[in-house]
């Protein structure tokens, strides 16, 4: 049996209109077009990999997110690194230029994912 991340893009409609290339992990993808606060910690909880361009991710609800092992900001979100780094939890950031860019976000989450956290 095959480990599947869970990947959750909480505001896809922040990244672009255009479609994401599928990505070549095994994978089960959500996305949302946006999300509220209370809505992080629901979306989040069995996703191995995180994607957020503006929902923020503070300490609190880091500490209740047992999975997540991969943060993936695509811009200003703000994320507690502090809480990361005491969890084991990589964050990267899509670079500026391609922080619209559907086939940079896939191509950033292959080559973690390859890698095992890049």
């Amino acid at each position: 049996m095959s480990f599947k991340e869970r990947v959750v893009f909480l505001d896809r409609a922040a990244l672009t209109s255009d479609d994401l290339p599928i990505p070549s992990f095994e994978h089960n993808w959500s996305e949302y077009p946006d999300s509220d606060a209370a809505d992080i910690v629901p979306r989040l909880f069995w996703a191995t990999i995180a994607i957020t361009h503006a929902c923020p991710l503070d300490a609190e609800t880091i500490g209740q997110l047992h999975k997540l092992k991969i943060i993936v900001v695509t811009g200003p979100a703000a994320v507690d690194t502090a809480a990361c780094e005491a969890r084991g939890i990589s964050i990267r950031h899509l670079l500026a230029g391609d922080a619209t860019s559907g086939q940079a976000l896939v191509g950033l989450l292959e080559r973690l994912v390859e890698t095992g956290r890049g």
